[in-house]
């Protein structure tokens, strides 16, 4: 092995590089004589022109009143009493060709529900013939066992 040790002190002290007389002068243009020269800018491959505008127009327009045309339309509320503008007769008349009786409504929940406290009921009979409600009880009551 080599003993020898290389020391700062004894290394010459010179510059390895040098550089050419005027190269920073220089150097500015020729960064810039390598830079493409900008050319004007591509048009666009879609030319705008009046007949695409009234085309697109009527393209927007015929898809309006398809969108118009096919949209269901919803309906509203019906407000609190939405049978009170029907008369009685028309409701009499509707049942008569569902062929639904008296004794059949009278199944449902919802109108017993109606009639489940005597306030109603008595509203409900407010201005009939007393002698007409007898006659009906008696029609339709089970015959009554006299002990």
């Amino acid at each position: 092995m080599n003993n020898n040790r290389i020391r700062l002190e004894d290394l010459e002290r010179k510059v390895p590089f040098e550089v050419p007389e005027g190269y920073f002068d220089r150097l500015p243009s020729e960064i810039q004589a390598r830079i493409p020269v900008q050319r004007e800018r591509a048009k666009p491959l879609i030319s705008w022109s009046w007949q695409r505008s009234v085309g697109l127009a009527a393209a927007l327009s015929l898809l309006l009143v398809l969108v118009w045309v096919t949209y269901p339309e919803t309906q509203g509320p019906l407000g609190q009493e939405p049978l009170s503008q029907v008369s009685d007769e028309a409701i009499i008349q509707y049942l008569e060709e569902q062929d639904i009786s008296y004794y059949d409504l009278s199944e449902h929940q919802v109108v017993q529900g109606a009639f489940a406290s005597d306030s109603t009921i008595m509203n409900y009979l407010d201005g009939v013939d007393e002698e007409v409600i007898r006659q009906q009880l008696l029609d339709n009551a089970p015959v009554l066992e006299t002990i």
